[in-house]
């Protein structure tokens, strides 16, 4: 690997490194890549203009460059061995450990992947209590070995493999900087599959392909079913936030689901979905009950699949709030729970005009111009007692320019959507270079049934826009 890919690595995990990025810049220039240098020393910003304008000895960044290369080359040969060694305990388990087979299916069946049927945990079966088949996944999500370059999880699962589902799926997520990037095409990346007397096969599937030497076995079959999981997550996640803004309120979870989606200015959330509806019983009594999130990440599992198809107490995959993260510099406002990555999108500010710190969603309105048409789009969401907001705009030409007053301005389908996803009180943050510069949205936009009433006809808004 040449010093140019150990750079580009060290910058893609410290993008605030000014430095590291003017190296690469360096690097790309000695290659005759002029267009790549300079995108690297836009990045370094100031160090460029101190190391060229103030001719600074070439040994002083050369020593530096060579401290991180070092360090660099130290990273890769830790992740070659711990590859390596999750690439032998794989093949030890799968030798010296008889492989479970799925009721109903034969040795060579689980040997190809053939089984089960796409048949997931569904939220309807889920509420009405009935008992999962064994042929059924327990969708796991975590960070996917190849994108964060370190062991996969398996180890942490098979820390207690007594405990271990007769079958689960591990799904990757893709990571962005320090984030990791949720989506309902996420990689399927193995299966564990245990039998009566404990016994363990795992099963590798395309998106594992770089972490073991074996043939991972054809995984389209799940993609249904772990498309399903992936999105109920989200729709739990949505409904988890506005349960837990409304207890703040009124120091009482709701006691059904009409609770949180009142006309305005009681809109919790702006509608609802068949899954919320199924539910919402399930969630507030695990709300009640102080039940822990993400125990699916640890791998505490019990033979019983929860409700969502992760963990035994049937915890949500989600653990942090949702919350609002707004970066200035690059024009980013991001959906996103701990870690989590859900949505990025491109939005217009004002620049210094847009203030940074600490808000939250106080007002949620349809149409807040009073129609379709004006300056602040279809949807306003207030930030707290100010005249700041987020809403859409008809001037799409401002979209990741500051041309605003001082808003935050989005695309039609990125400020509805949004709408829907974030209930009255989330968090907002108004942050400096945090988020990821892709863009992060899916094909398939998060819709809820609207319920009536949410525009506010008594009141005329004044936002900065």
């Amino acid at each position: 690997m040449n010093n140019s890919l150990y750079l580009k690595r060290y910058v893609e995990t410290h993008p605030d490194n000014k430095m590291a990025w003017y190296l690469l810049g360096k690097e790309y220039e000695q290659a005759g890549e002029q267009g790549k240098a300079n995108y690297c020393y836009n990045k370094a910003e100031g160090v460029y203009e101190a190391f060229e304008l103030s001719q600074v000895p070439s040994d002083i960044w050369k020593n530096y460059e060579q401290r991180l290369l070092e360090m660099e080359r130290d990273k890769d040969l830790k992740r070659k061995r711990i590859r390596r060694l999750l690439a032998a305990l794989v093949l030890l388990l799968l030798v010296f450990i008889p492989p479970a087979q799925a009721p109903g299916y034969s040795s060579a069946e689980v040997a190809e992947g053939r089984f089960p049927p796409d048949e997931p945990v569904s939220a309807s079966s889920a509420n009405k209590g009935k008992n999962h088949s064994r042929n059924e996944p327990l969708y796991i999500a975590v960070a996917s070995g190849q994108a964060n370059n370190s062991s996969s999880m398996l180890p942490s699962l098979l820390q207690q493999p007594r405990q271990l589902p007769a079958w689960s799926v591990a799904l990757g997520m893709k990571r962005s900087g320090k984030w990791l990037l949720w989506s309902k095409d996420m990689e399927r990346l193995y299966g564990l599959h245990r039998n009566d007397q404990g016994a363990i096969a795992i099963q590798p599937y395309e998106g594992a392909a770089g972490e073991c030497n074996c043939e991972p076995a054809s995984s389209s079959a799940l993609k249904r079913g772990a498309e399903r999981w992936a999105n109920l997550q989200v729709e739990t996640a949505v409904l988890q936030e506005a349960a837990n803004r409304y207890k703040a309120r009124h120091d009482q979870l709701p006691k059904s689901l009409n609770d949180l989606t009142q006309p305005y200015p009681d809109n919790w959330l702006s509608g609802r979905s068949k899954a919320m509806e199924d539910m919402f019983g399930a969630l507030m009594k695990q709300q009640s009950q102080g039940a822990g999130g993400q125990g699916n990440q640890q791998g505490h599992m019990t033979e019983e699949p929860g409700y969502w198809g992760t963990s035994p107490k049937g915890d949500p995959f989600f653990e942090q709030p949702l919350q609002v993260i707004i970066d200035r510099k690059h024009h980013r406002l991001a959906v996103v729970s701990g870690s989590v990555l859900l949505r990025n999108y491109a939005v217009g500010l004002g620049g210094a005009k847009t203030p940074l710190g600490d808000f939250h969603i106080s007002d949620k309105v349809v149409n807040p111009n009073g129609t379709t048409k004006g300056p602040y789009g279809t949807r306003g969401m207030q930030l707290s007692d100010t005249l700041y907001a987020i809403h859409g705009t008809e001037d799409v030409d401002s979209i990741g320019a500051n041309e605003s007053e001082g808003c935050i301005r989005m695309l039609k389908q990125d400020v509805e959507e949004l709408f829907d996803m974030i209930p009255m009180g989330t968090a907002v943050k108004i942050q400096e270079g945090v988020l990821p510069e892709e863009l992060w949205t899916p094909k398939e936009r998060f819709k809820l049934k609207h319920s009536q009433g949410q525009t506010n006809p008594g009141k005329v808004y004044h936002w900065l826009d």
